[in-house]
């Protein structure tokens, strides 16, 4: 007993279950954040304080500066903590998140300075400017414990306690009349999380000191990090796009109110991600020291057998909220259950991104960051102009249509170039590939292959 408990694959298994379990929590908690600011708040404020927090999380996402990607694809985890390639790659990560929430935090002084001469509602967005600085440290740190196996700090802080913590205040703010709007409700998730992460960073420093600041005569930061870096900035906005533009362009255009309805059918939606969302925490730092070590069949393994059981329960869930889904939208407005439709199309595009798994992390992984960067800015241009079509043409459903296009066509290339560099199917169906194309025509098939990559290498 013992000695399956210690066994790698059990304490992989145990992570999954954490992640898993976190990711859940996760979850649940923000969908009762919504829920409670949403009861706590008039719809035009709710409205204002989902502006706000879509546009601090895109900026967030943005000023990490790729180097959350960079950590998990470069970090060593077999290597000392004296290691000079770990410790090169840490003082490379600290330049750049100095670089990206300095920006951030001169910005939201800047805007403060002047917020009475900036028109409503952009007055406010000095929170959003401040609590992007936040995020995007927290963005780093999650993804530093991940490479590290450490799911509790890396989920806990922020998944949980953040998200449990704002639920508390918010109620509490609102019984000493504090809860006075969205910004005020802003800048209590701000505060919150600024404390969650302080506690990542002392972790961190614990861990790591800061002796990895100070560069050896060894130590030379090798030049394709600054490229792969700038492939991941690009590709970090249009993620950051992809997620929060809709949202932040209906808030502009259309309305608090209508931008505030999104934003919950989005969100609910997203729930059908929590199963990728664990399995990128625990999955992509196994199939990254896969491509690491060229075990290419290994690496197929383990993402056949983790997108199919990602697409198989978010496709459970979509059915589920295809139902439930205009009584769980009138928990949060009365009048939000009329675009129950949206909701249905949103829950599309969230099945599709887990049929997909974890291909976008492993295009990044791969070394095709490059290829990626540039056949999405081409989608995206085509993206932007679908999205003004169906959004004056049809509303809100008209966007929901064009955001699953675009996410459809982006997960369909990486999936095409992960297949051909590297051999990996990243798509659910690869999970019936052992069933249906198994035995000794299989193995041939698998040492051709092998054969094939080495040669090129």
């Amino acid at each position: 007993m013992i000695a399956l408990i210690r066994s790698p694959r059990f304490i992989e298994l145990r992570r999954f279950a954490i992640a898993f379990s976190s990711r859940f929590g996760s979850t649940f908690l923000s969908f009762l954040v919504m829920l409670v600011a949403s009861r706590l708040l008039s719809t035009h404020e709710y409205g204002l304080y989902v502006f706000l927090f879509s546009i601090g999380s895109a900026l967030g996402l943005i000023a990490v500066l790729g180097q959350q990607i960079l950590v998990v694809k470069h970090y060593r985890r077999d290597a000392g903590a004296d290691d000079p390639i770990n410790r090169t790659l840490l003082r490379v990560n600290a330049e750049w998140l100095l670089g990206g929430c300095g920006a951030l935090s001169l910005a939201a002084a800047a805007l403060f300075v002047f917020s009475d001469e900036i028109p409503y509602p952009y007055d406010h967005l000095w929170i959003g400017f401040l609590f992007a600085a936040v995020f995007s440290l927290s963005e780093y740190l999650q993804n530093y414990f991940r490479i590290h196996g450490s799911i509790n700090l890396s989920l806990l802080p922020r998944e949980i306690i953040w998200r449990a913590a704002s639920v508390v205040a918010f109620f509490a703010a609102a019984y000493y009349g504090l809860m006075s709007g969205g910004a005020a409700a802003m800048v209590i998730v701000t505060l919150l999380l600024g404390a969650a992460t302080a506690y990542q960073v002392l972790a961190f420093l614990k861990d790591e000191g800061v002796g990895f600041l100070r560069p050896r005569s060894d130590e030379v930061a090798p030049r394709e990090w600054r490229a792969e870096s700038g492939y991941f900035i690009a590709n970090n906005v249009l993620n950051s796009a992809q997620a929060y533009l809709e949202t932040i362009l209906i808030g502009a255009l259309l309305g608090l109110e209508q931008a505030g309805f999104y934003f919950v059918a989005l969100r609910i939606a997203m729930l059908l991600t929590l199963p990728v969302a664990a399995i990128d925490t625990v999955g992509v730092p196994l199939i990254a020291a896969k491509f690491q070590a060229g075990d290419r069949a290994g690496a197929q393994r383990i993402t056949g057998r983790l997108s199919m059981a990602a697409f198989c329960i978010s496709l459970f869930g979509a059915l589920v909220l295809a139902v439930a889904g205009p009584f769980v939208l009138t928990l949060f407005d009365e009048h939000f259950a009329r675009d129950s439709n949206v909701l249905v199309v949103l829950c599309a595009l969230a099945v599709s991104q887990a049929f997909f798994g974890p291909g976008s992390w492993l295009i990044m992984i791969g070394g095709g960051e490059r290829f990626f960067l540039i056949a999405r800015a081409i989608m995206f241009v085509a993206y932007l102009g679908l999205l003004l079509a169906l959004g004056r043409t049809f509303g809100l459903i008209g966007i929901a249509s064009a955001s699953f296009v675009y996410a459809v066509a982006s997960n369909y290339v990486a999936a095409r170039w992960i297949a051909g560099a590297w051999g990996v199917d990243n798509m659910a169906t690869a999970f019936f590939r052992p069933f249906l194309f198994g035995g000794a025509g299989a193995k041939a098939r698998e040492i051709r292959l092998q054969t094939r990559f080495e040669a090129a290498e």
